[in-house]
């Protein structure tokens, strides 16, 4: 582990008991995958904050994940290939495979925000892609994934959110995202079903509600 995992793994982030979020009969499910519960309306009523070290073991707790998907004036989803080398993210199985989301946790230094998990999102992406904040046009919940199958899922909760921006006139900032693109829903759909595409599973997994937004 290097020293910016390390200093990660220090930082105070949001966790939210499980008690708030689920009943007894809910947890019994082993993924939960859909909008039909206002997650994200539970988790800023009783959050709480918590070193991410210990949060990564504490399986009481879930800690909310946003991950943004970025769709352009076209209707066209924002696609890149994560960085193989030299790479800051935790997560090396990750690398080098195609994806449509950025996602991160929410740290404690966001707490001041009106909402701390959209908010702190919307500057994320204003960072890592230089989007000017009136290029923004609107930040819509659309997914949740609740995966109970392993260790490191049952201590997380994804949120994913379309992000509507004015133009495609992105720059990246963030060196650990490699090649990009805006691609179509039907170029998108294509590179999932193709073999010459490795797509990671979550961009698999939020592909059909991306997919039934932009149907609407």
């Amino acid at each position: 582990m290097n020293q910016v995992v390390k200093d990660k793994m220090q930082r105070e982030i949001m966790v939210i008991h499980n008690k708030f979020i689920f009943w007894e009969s809910e947890k019994e499910s082993k993924f939960y995958d859909g909008l039909t519960f206002d997650f994200e309306k539970h988790i800023l009523e009783n959050y709480e904050y918590m070193v991410r070290w210990l949060a990564e073991v504490n399986f009481e707790y879930k800690q909310p994940i946003w991950y943004w998907i970025v769709i352009n004036d076209k209707d066209e989803v924002f696609v890149y290939k994560r960085w193989w080398a030299w790479s800051n993210a935790w997560e090396s199985r990750l690398h080098n495979k195609i994806a449509i989301w950025v996602g991160w946790h929410i740290e404690k230094e966001d707490k001041d925000l009106t909402n701390p998990i959209s908010d702190s999102l919307v500057r994320e992406i204003e960072e890592e892609l230089n989007v000017k904040p009136e290029d923004v046009k609107s930040v819509e919940a659309i997914w949740y994934i609740n995966n109970e199958t392993d260790e490191v899922s049952k201590v997380h909760i994804w949120i994913a959110y379309i992000v509507r921006v004015h133009n495609s006139n992105i720059e990246l900032l963030d060196w650990e995202l490699d090649n990009w693109e805006f691609v179509s829903i039907s170029e998108l759909e294509s590179m999932i079903s193709s073999w010459e595409y490795d797509v990671e599973a979550w961009s698999k997994i939020v592909f059909e509600a991306v997919k039934r937004y932009l149907k609407q």
